[in-house]
């Protein structure tokens, strides 16, 4: 780890809050609204608690860290070091598949809503070198760069919200009745799959902060952005019902299609997924960062090996899911089972064999 590549606890967590916006918007309001209906909004809230707590896990496993410890050394000790290295290896695949599917999403958004008979390498290719090349350098850079876009994009779509609201329905959010309880529970999966794939990004960067910092921050960070998509998700649904937001493709970007700003500003939604290209570019980017350190134990730091690694996200891009359908059931059922996986069984699971083996 190059001694000059740190940041605050402040920078990380706006990386990571520019980076959710990405899976957020794929996710939420459509799925949220298929599992929960018109309580697709509360779904979002109630996943709130098991986030901070997968988090507070988290946190607690990076605390576990020696004295110039990085996390990769920190999972090996807890595992072994050669089931460590292997364990590291197939969490650095899974991520390394996301930041292809990351790359496939981007392309299919642009698209959805703005190019519909354009080639999707057209846009995978060069957001993939340009990511490539990022993960392939220091992380201060990546969270110095979502410094400056955060307060960009939360103010885009919190314009969007505010003019959005003449749009909406109650009768299309409330009420809820005693059966919707099981419909809202299940609807909070969306939600947990996108914040445990941010806080295990987070958990592989934590090693390069400077100072302790708290953890009350990263909650109070997952309660703030919880609670805007929970607003998001409930602008879609009272503009559109539950039943139309589950069909979408891009329900927010729908909702904005429809809205006229300051009276004279239409059709804005070309220049808002223009924006979330930064969110994109800022995920695959982190991701590869992380991959390339999952993969160091066992190919070393070689200077090549984050070409080596951008090389397969390009390709993945490019040949996944051809077909908009075969992308959409990629995107709602096998990507957030594979995560959750990852997130929930692999990580905890080194935990648990560090423990066992009294190295934690």
């Amino acid at each position: 780890m190059k001694s000059s590549d740190r940041f605050t606890l402040g920078q990380l967590l706006a990386l990571c809050s520019v980076m959710a916006l990405t899976p957020a918007l794929r996710l939420l309001p459509g799925a949220s609204a298929a599992l929960a209906g018109r309580g697709g909004w509360l779904s979002v809230l109630l996943a709130l608690p098991a986030a901070i707590a997968y988090g507070a896990f988290l946190w607690h496993f990076g605390q576990q860290r020696r004295e110039g410890e990085s996390l990769p050394a920190l999972w090996q000790r807890a595992a072994g070091e050669r089931v460590g290295a292997a364990l590291l290896m197939l969490c650095g695949l899974w991520l390394l598949f996301y930041a292809g599917f990351t790359l496939r999403d981007s392309a299919q958004r642009l698209i959805d809503t703005v190019y519909p008979h354009a080639d999707r390498r057209l846009f995978v290719l060069p957001l993939g070198l340009a990511a490539a090349v990022a993960g392939a350098g220091e992380a201060r850079r990546l969270v110095r760069c979502a410094k400056m876009l955060l307060p960009l994009l939360v103010g885009a779509i919190a314009l969007t919200l505010l003019f959005a609201l003449p749009e909406l329905h109650s009768d299309n959010l409330l009420p809820l009745a005693g059966q919707d309880a099981l419909p809202v529970l299940k609807g909070a999966l969306p939600t947990l799959d996108v914040a445990a794939l941010i806080l295990v990004l987070l958990f592989f960067l934590s090693d390069r902060l400077i100072g302790e910092g708290r953890y009350r921050s990263v909650a109070g960070r997952i309660a703030l952005l919880g609670t805007l998509m929970a607003a998001l998700t409930a602008a879609v649904i009272g503009a559109f019902g539950h039943e139309l937001s589950a069909r979408l493709t891009q329900p927010y970007f729908s909702l904005v299609r429809n809205l006229v700003f300051f009276h004279s500003l239409e059709r804005i939604e070309a220049l808002l997924v223009a924006l979330w290209i930064f969110s994109d570019f800022l995920l695959t980017a982190a991701l590869l960062l992380v991959v390339r350190r999952c993969l160091a134990p066992l190919c070393g730091e070689k200077p090549w090996l984050g070409a080596a690694i951008g090389a397969p996200a390009l390709l993945i891009g490019c040949l996944l899911a051809p077909e908009a359908a075969a992308f959409e059931r990629l995107s709602s059922r096998w990507i957030p089972v594979a995560n959750a996986a990852v997130c929930l069984l692999l990580i905890p699971g080194v935990y648990v064999l560090g423990k066992l083996r009294k190295r934690l």
